[in-house]
């Protein structure tokens, strides 16, 4: 069945994709051949129950008020971009986006009572990140794109200066469709260059391929930018088991061969679990090495590579590789010590800790019957009242309500909305702007961008309408049917 890829970008309000909001969405679906097939640009408007982050606004040109004057509510935009992802053989792409725009995508889902994960596998559906096919391309042939190099020497990745320096148009970055077409222009050039390069790490969005390869040797060539500049990106990895057991089937851990084994042999499970996240400049002050330990999810198109296919071997390895086969003497010694202990370091740990509800996407995942009141909310055209089992559920559909429809809530319902809006943007929380944090932070960003008039004005529209908004949420309850009038 021939698939279709439908490359796209979101603009938001700020740089978590679990607390900020969208501001603009593109996409451009194409046949195999990268031939437009369509289009497609939407703006999302702001609920009132949160505040954006003013330099998000600045780099994107984009404000609330802009949002709110062209845009769709959240969940209409999910209900498009549900069908599109979900369309039979679409394979999305993005720029990053596993890490950002593909966690956008499953809150948005999560938030609107869809599935977060369907259009992942569901109807010869999949997804690929272009970004870390880039770095394949960088660490394994160099010579098919030109790298645009920053002021410390150091190669860029940065879609927009990739684009300009390959000769790609990219007429205004951080705007969602430019930055759309800049990825598909990227994607074309290396496919024309070598085939078989673009195949085989387009092939790497499959997990069943990630996972045949992964059972055809012990030994690979990890490609990633955790290993950083200075090692090339790029690490020898020895596979050492699953977490099937944990009942994580996506989940493989390795250790890193180049890595200090013999301070991972003497670190105990709980140093593990603790300098793994740390920074480096906190691992130097307190002279620790980073453990060797690797996760590895074959289902987020990892660059992995069996060594013994390797044709051609990248030159870091020639100077690394001298006592190979002691070290992994040494590593097959302490997996067998130490496996089963090793696999507890990334299991997920259940707390008590209350966590909000718009957050706990991977918390707990809905029962088979949630799953059935979701639908029928959704087909009954949301006349029907879900009767959630889960009590995140049920919080949510408030929410949800107030955010998309707020003209059907009572009375008494749309003061608690108003009290609950008003908590949102004046309480502090952790990771979200209130007024207090957004005045701070515009205070600064006025300073450093005196003079610039663009940005000044920005800064001010989104100043106007937090103070609207905390005006209008402190009025007298509202009635029912009756939306907050911004302006």
């Amino acid at each position: 069945m021939k698939k279709t890829y439908l490359w796209y970008d979101y603009e938001t309000f700020g740089a978590d994709p679990k607390r900020d909001r969208i501001s603009q969405f593109a996409g451009v679906r194409t046949d195999e051949n990268f031939q437009v097939i369509d289009e497609m640009v939407y703006y999302c408007k702001l609920a009132e129950d949160y505040l954006p982050n003013p330099e998000a606004s600045i780099i994107t040109g984009i404000t609330p008020q802009e949002a709110i004057e062209k845009g769709i509510t959240e969940n209409e935009l999910a209900e498009i971009l549900f069908k599109e992802f979900t369309k039979n053989g679409t394979v999305t792409i993005g720029y990053n986006s596993i890490k950002f725009d593909d966690e956008v995508t499953r809150n948005l889902f999560y938030r609107t009572f869809r599935d977060p994960y369907e259009r992942e596998w569901k109807n010869n559906c999949s997804r690929w990140d272009l970004m870390r096919a880039i770095l394949g391309v960088y660490v394994m042939k160099p010579e098919l794109l030109n790298w645009p190099v920053k002021d410390d020497g150091r190669e860029s990745f940065r879609l927009e200066e990739l684009s300009i320096e390959n000769g790609i148009i990219h007429e205004n970055a951080h705007d969602a469709k430019s930055d759309v077409y800049a990825t598909i222009g990227l994607a074309e050039l290396i496919n024309k260059k070598s085939p078989s390069v673009f195949n085989y790490f387009f092939s790497l969005k499959d997990k069943e391929f990630v996972k045949s390869e992964l059972s055809k040797d012990e030994l690979f060539l990890h490609i990633d930018f955790g290993y950083g500049y200075d090692r090339g990106y790029a690490s020898l990895v020895y596979k050492m088991g699953d977490f099937i057991k944990s009942g994580d089937k996506n989940a493989f851990l390795f250790i890193d061969v180049f890595s200090d084994v013999d301070a991972l042999e003497n670190m105990s499970l709980d140093e593990i679990k603790e300098y793994l996240y740390y920074s480096t400049e906190k691992l130097n002050e307190i002279e620790k090495e980073r453990p060797g330990l690797k996760q590895i999810r074959i289902n987020q198109s990892p660059l992995i590579i069996s060594y013994k296919s390797l044709r051609e071997k990248p030159g870091f390895l020639e100077n690394m590789a001298e006592n190979l086969q002691e070290k992994l003497e040494k590593i097959k010694l302490l997996s067998s010590k130490r496996k089963n202990e090793f696999l507890k370091v990334f299991m997920r740990e259940e707390d008590d800790v209350k966590t909000d509800a718009d957050l706990d996407i991977y918390g707990s995942f809905a029962t088979p019957r949630d799953k059935r009141e979701m639908e029928s909310f959704h087909r009954e055209n949301y006349e029907y009242v879900p009767k959630f089992k889960d009590k995140k559920y049920r919080e949510l559909y408030f929410r949800f309500i107030g955010r998309n429809m707020p003209e059907i809530f009572t009375v008494d319902e749309m003061s608690k909305w108003k009290e609950h809006c008003y908590q949102c943007i004046s309480e502090e929380r952790e990771g979200f702007q209130n007024m207090a944090s957004l005045k701070n932070e515009i205070s600064k960003l006025e300073k450093k961008y005196r003079g610039e008039r663009e940005k000044l004005r920005i800064l001010k529209e989104i100043k106007e309408y937090a103070e609207n908004l905390e005006k209008k949420l402190k009025t007298e309850p509202i009635k029912p049917g009756e939306q907050l009038k911004m302006f």
